[in-house]
């Protein structure tokens, strides 16, 4: 064919160095094999090979007439896909005499016989335009049967024989996978009531249960300043989910009276809180959301000694022993224990002085309801102050704009302003796989699972960039990671098996959730030789180049000539550059000697 000509040349060169047989082997039998090496038929099926699940898989069957198989002799057969960057030598088989002892295919010199063997070799896309090669050498037969070719000619006298081209190209329209319609997935805003927490804490004197604001960690700036702020939701009118306070007591002394002692600081703190709430009403009736205090929902608790409390803050000290002090502690019984503390905080004064103080105290959570935006408040703070706006909403602002550009800009000012908030990362990753970037995107879908590594879509979106970069294996990988959390990946695992040369698993998955008109499906079912199917499903796609090329190929595939020229011309009238692609395409193999071909894919 016109199109192989560097291979036809290499090919000629090959015939016209073994046409002038140069015999090694004196013995007339061998000599009459390669001479009349015509009479062997050695065929390759199929014979455009074709890649599936990157591998080519191919038959090799050789007839041998009967008297023709002389009784000493052994031929040995070597497949050679030969192609411009190189060539990849198949598996070959042994034909052995039957006077030959070794391995190999025993040929009845009387009656000859036909034999067959499959081989597989990993598909390169250099192979594309190439040309399966069969070589057969001819030895007599000594003392070994050598195992290829390269051995007999580096220990034997042999006979080569004139090369026999049993296959051309290789068709690859497995690997013309869309990717653009894989599927992204985008973090959806929360539609959930987001819970704002404002935590403080109030400390006591040891043994008391009384509020006094003069105790030095109450006069404590930082704890101050989280006092001040308990209310600060309250006063802009937020609701009020419940407020939790729970006292806490240093552990020396009896468990008993340190559990009242707790109870007694957890109920003196909610009789501070109510008092406050109280007040607040009095002044700003209007913008606060409850009537009265008893509305409120209090969780009150004592938990008694602090042990873990006290633990931790050993650890952070600078005391001594203080991993002895530690080990000691666990190792006892809650009496022994107790009685052990008494002696440590005689021996180490910096317990008395600041770690216990620090465990008589209750922890107060106000736990309030932040309230919804409209989408067009959000859509105003969005141009005139983002930033005020939390990550949760700037995510539903990007699915308020319908420019790709200003969704962009969005998610860049949620990643600013919020580095560890990891869905701005996750969609922003997202989009640039849908603008092309796919070295952007990667960086951000990587940043999004280092701050969230639980994210389902950032691992989906990470698996589509794995695509781009031909890495299906790790796509697999983080496919099967992201169904796991819980994120449908049925489309993307489907165009996995394409690759993998499971067609029929492949349109079963991209089946399950996906309307049946999709590119990569038709491909699947083209590939599985549903070719019925398969136009059905490309007839009710856009009209591009892609689409109609497949189109052509199906038609190609069913022996409709008149069809896949039709297609053709089409596809190349939408995108000129598959001009180049139907000439050297082994699809249209066959429309190599048709006239109205040649002219559409003419330079």
């Amino acid at each position: 064919m016109k199109k192989f000509n560097f291979l036809l040349k290499t090919l000629a060169v090959v015939l016209l160095m073994m046409t002038p047989l140069v015999f090694h082997a004196k013995n007339h039998d061998v000599r009459g094999m390669a001479k009349h090496i015509d009479r062997v038929y050695l065929s390759a099926t199929p014979e455009i090979l074709e890649n599936n699940g990157n591998t080519i898989t191919v038959t090799i069957e050789a007839k041998f007439p009967p008297r023709y198989f002389a009784k000493k002799a052994v031929m040995n057969i070597t497949p050679i896909l030969v192609y411009e960057e190189g060539e990849t030598e198949l598996p070959s088989m042994n034909f052995i005499g039957q006077k030959v002892e070794g391995d190999g295919v025993v040929v009845s010199r009387k009656h000859g016989g036909a034999y067959s063997y499959t081989v597989t070799i990993p598909y390169k896309d250099e192979m594309y335009n190439s040309l399966l090669i069969i070589e057969p050498i001819v030895y007599k037969f000594k003392e070994v049967v050598h195992p290829d070719h390269m051995t007999i000619k580096e220990h034997e006298s042999f006979a080569p024989c004139s090369a026999f081209l049993v296959a051309q190209g290789v068709i690859n329209t497995a690997n013309d996978i869309d990717k653009s319609s894989l599927k992204t997935a985008m973090v959806e805003p929360s539609k959930e009531e987001i819970i704002v927490t404002d935590n403080g804490d109030i400390f006591f004197a040891v043994n008391s249960g009384n509020i006094n604001w003069n105790n030095p960690l109450n006069k404590l700036v930082q704890n101050q300043v989280a006092i001040d702020k308990l209310t600060s939701h309250i006063l802009k009118g937020w609701n009020v989910q419940n407020i939790e306070i729970t006292g806490w007591a240093s552990p020396e002394g009896s468990v008993k009276y340190n559990n009242d002692l707790s109870n007694k600081r957890a109920k003196m703190t909610e009789l501070f809180l109510k008092n406050k709430l109280a007040n607040i009403t009095k002044v700003k009736k209007s913008d606060i959301s409850y009537k009265n205090v008893n509305d409120i929902k209090f969780i009150t608790k004592g938990n008694g000694p602090d042990w873990n409390g006290l633990m931790q803050a050993i650890e952070k000290s600078t005391i001594k022993d203080k991993q002895n002090i530690i080990n000691t502690l666990k190792k006892q019984n809650p009496e022994q224990r107790i009685a052990q503390l008494d002696k440590y905080i005689k021996q180490y004064p910096e317990l008395e002085k600041t770690i216990l103080p620090s465990l008589r105290r209750s922890v107060i959570s106000i736990n309030t309801i932040e309230p919804k935006m409209t989408e067009q408040q959000i859509t105003e703070t969005c141009v005139k102050d983002p930033k005020s706006l939390n990550c949760n909403q700037m995510i539903y602002a990007a699915t308020l704009v319908k420019e790709k550009k200003n969704k962009e800009l969005i998610y860049v000012t949620a990643m600013e302003t919020y580095p560890q908030c990891a869905e701005p990362f996750c969609n922003a990753g997202a989009l640039a796989i849908e603008n092309g970037k796919i070295k952007h995107a990667k960086k951000f879908l990587k940043q999004a699972i280092e701050i969230d590594d639980m994210l389902a879509e950032a691992y989906n979106n990470l698996g589509v960039v794995a695509i781009y970069e031909n890495d299906y294996a790790e796509a697999e990988k983080l496919f099967s990671h992201a169904k796991k959390l819980g994120l449908n990946t049925n489309y993307n695992e489907g165009v996995i098996h394409i690759n993998k040369g499971n067609y029929d698993k492949a349109v079963k998955l991209m089946t399950k959730d996906n309307p049946n008109c999709d590119y990569n499906i038709a491909l699947a079912q083209t590939m599985d030789k549903k070719y019925t199917v398969a136009e059905e499903t490309v007839s009710c796609l856009e009209e591009n180049g892609k689409t109609l090329y497949l189109h052509a190929v199906i038609a190609s595939r069913t022996n409709d000539i008149d069809k896949a020229l039709k297609h053709l011309a089409k596809a190349i009238k939408k995108d000129p550059k598959l001009k180049n692609k139907a000439k050297n395409d082994m699809e249209f193999a066959y429309l190599q000697d048709n006239n109205e071909f040649m002219a559409l894919v003419k330079p």
